[in-house]
C-alpha cells in the first residue's frame, strides 16, 4: 500500500516538473521572440552601452543583450531557434515526456550551419542586422571556410540545397515521429487548399445570389 502511495507521488510529483519545465520554454520562447522582434541596434548589448538611456527593446536591457547576441551570432535562423523552444515546450507540456533530447540538440546546431550559411551567400546585406548581416558571423565564418576550399559554395544549386536541408533538419528538430514529420510537411498545403475551398464557396454564394 506504502509503496502504490510513493508511486503515485513520484509520478504526480514527475509529471508537474516535467510540465514546469514546458512553461519555462514556453515563456522563454516568447520572451524571446518578443526580444527579436523589438531589437534595436541603438539599444545597449555585450558590447557597448548605448548613451542613449532609452531602450527600445520591449523586453528591457536583458532583451537587448540577448537579442543582440542571437541576431548578430545567428542571423535571421534566431526566429527558427524560438519556434523549436515554444514547439517543445508546448509538447513537453502536454506529452508529460522529454524524447531523443541530444538527438534533436543535434539536429538544432545542423540546420543552424546550414541555415546561416545560406543566408550569408543568398542575401546577407541586412538594414536591421547591419554589423554580420542576415546571417550572422557564424554563417560568414563558416562561408569564408567553405569559400576557401572550394569558391563553388556560390553555386545557386548549392545555395538552394542549403535552404532544402535548413528546413528538413528544423522539421527534424521538431518531430518524434515519421507521422508527425508527415503532418508539418503536409500542413501548409492544406491551409492552402482550406483558403481555395473558403474563396470558391463564397463566389459561388455570390453567383448563387
Amino acid at each position: 500500500m506504502n509503496s502504490q502511495i510513493l508511486t503515485k507521488i513520484n509520478s504526480f510529483t514527475k509529471n508537474r516538473l516535467i510540465e514546469f519545465s514546458g512553461v519555462v520554454l514556453i515563456i522563454l520562447s516568447i520572451f524571446l521572440l518578443v526580444s527579436i522582434a523589438s531589437y534595436s541596434p541603438t539599444d545597449p548589448n555585450f558590447i557597448f552601452l548605448s548613451e542613449n538611456d532609452e531602450i527600445k527593446n520591449i523586453a528591457g536591457f536583458y532583451g537587448s543583450v540577448v537579442s543582440d547576441f542571437l541576431l548578430q551570432s545567428l542571423g535571421l535562423v534566431s526566429f527558427l531557434l524560438v519556434i523549436n523552444f515554444f514547439y517543445w515546450g508546448v509538447k513537453i507540456f502536454s506529452k508529460k515526456k522529454i524524447t531523443s533530447l541530444i538527438t534533436k540538440v543535434f539536429f538544432i546546431f545542423t540546420y543552424i550551419t546550414f541555415g546561416t550559411t545560406f543566408l550569408n551567400i543568398w542575401n546577407n546585406n541586412s538594414f536591421w542586422l547591419i554589423d554580420n548581416g542576415n546571417g550572422g558571423f557564424v554563417g560568414r565564418s563558416i562561408k569564408d571556410n567553405l569559400y576557401y576550399f572550394s569558391p563553388l559554395i556560390d553555386n545557386q544549386y548549392i545555395t538552394y540545397g542549403l535552404l532544402l536541408l535548413t528546413i528538413i533538419f528544423f522539421i527534424l528538430s521538431l518531430i518524434t515521429t515519421i507521422d508527425e514529420f508527415l503532418k508539418i510537411l503536409v500542413f501548409p498545403f492544406i491551409i492552402i487548399k482550406k483558403i481555395f475551398t473558403f474563396f470558391k464557396s463564397n463566389k459561388q454564394k455570390v453567383y448563387a445570389n
